[in-house]
């Protein structure tokens, strides 16, 4: 758990030093290298990146992402304390 908290902690620093150096938040960076996104699909090699590219574009929320990862870990480690008992 720890280090899923340090890594979106990490992910966070990284995100802000991009926008600060870049000017643009992650969407407009994605939004940027659309053509070299649909480049790397556009010969039917990855269809499951393909489809999750078409799928409604990408998610950068990242206390969404932490939530969803905190979750996952809770949910394994009930799990895991149910399984002693």
């Amino acid at each position: 758990m720890f280090n899923h908290i340090r890594g979106t902690a990490i992910n966070l620093e990284f995100e802000a030093e991009a926008e600060a150096v870049t000017g643009m938040d992650a969407d407009a960076w994605m939004d940027a290298r659309k053509p070299a996104f649909e480049a790397i699909t556009a010969d039917g090699g990855l269809p499951l990146f393909e489809r999750l590219s078409a799928a409604g574009g990408y998610d950068f929320d990242m206390d969404a992402l932490f939530e969803f990862g905190l979750q996952r870990l809770l949910d394994g480690m009930e799990t895991l304390i149910a399984g002693t008992r």
